[in-house]
């Protein structure tokens, strides 16, 4: 029981840096109607920024170390959506799916190159301590603080887009864009603060999973990607509730499957159970109608 609760407790931790991502891609396909493959690439881009390049060369504070992750995947998302995004936006769905893979090499390949294939160590001495103990399982401050920055940061996107003037502008652009457009809605800035608000929430997991896991790899991004964006997909494309659940659940699965089954079948287990529900499903689970006009 005490195994079983504590892979509980690691499976939320870790759904809840998947749903982070998967919200930043639920956003992005929901105003940009742009599936973006390259989300855990700029995660695992801004995590090196951070954690690896800043920490060794100009400061060792954490905090400041995390600002430069969150601050990096932002301006990578700016710059992504000027140059990777929008000039393919016309060619629809196949167009921006290739660039978006092309954008997603090109920062796996680029940290790989500059850092070197070996893991790099992320210093979490200070968040990994015992808070205090619930059934004989340890609970830290990073587990606490994944959770919180989930709630916190699905509140603040539920509250903006549901209750802001520039929220209503967003879901005016998300529904119909030139509609949109003829009553004076900057389109391509919303469009643009999107994207970059979906790499930022990127942003976000990668300072907890670096500081969760003590470590980074390259091919960490394209792991994370994998997942977050089969949680958005199951969750439903445009439904961030969805996109939540589903991540938890993911989390859970894979933390379940490493304890009783072994880590090599994590990813079997995740994408078998992906397959079958988008087979019975196959516009997700918690899906609903949705048009896009424009």
């Amino acid at each position: 029981m005490q195994i079983f609760f504590g892979q509980l407790v690691n499976g939320l931790t870790i759904g809840s840096t998947y749903a982070l991502v998967a919200l930043g891609i639920v956003l992005i396909f929901s105003v940009l109607d742009v599936l973006s493959i390259a989300q855990g690439q700029i995660f695992i881009a801004s995590a090196y920024a951070g954690f690896v390049w800043f920490y060794n060369h100009v400061s060792q504070d954490l905090v400041l170390c995390g600002a430069v992750v969150v601050i990096t995947s932002l301006v990578i998302g700016v710059v992504a959506e000027r140059l990777a995004v929008r000039p393919a936006l016309h060619g629809g769905h196949r167009a921006t799916l290739i660039t978006t893979v092309g954008l997603g090499l090109i920062l796996s390949n680029g940290v790989q190159i500059l850092a070197g294939p070996e893991a790099q160590p992320v210093p979490n001495d200070a968040v990994t301590v015992t808070l205090f103990r619930i059934s004989g399982v340890d609970i830290t401050p990073i587990a606490v603080m994944s959770v919180l920055v989930l709630i916190v940061g699905f509140g603040a996107l539920k509250y903006f887009t549901e209750k802001t003037r520039m929220g209503a502008l967003v879901r005016a652009v998300a529904e119909d864009s030139e509609t949109a457009a003829s009553m004076g809605a900057n389109v391509r800035l919303i469009r643009s603060a999107t994207f970059a608000a979906g790499c930022m929430m990127a942003g976000m997991a990668a300072v907890l999973l670096s500081l969760k896991y003590g470590n980074l790899t390259p091919g960490l991004g394209a792991n994370f990607s994998l997942t977050a964006l089969t949680a958005a997909i199951i969750g439903g494309a445009n439904r961030i509730e969805g996109a939540v659940i589903v991540s938890f659940g993911l989390g859970i699965v894979e933390t379940m499957t490493t304890a009783y089954l072994g880590a090599d079948y994590t990813m079997l287990v995740q994408f078998s159970l992906f397959f079958l529900i988008l087979l019975a499903l196959p516009e997700g689970i918690f899906r609903r109608n949705y048009r896009r006009a424009g």
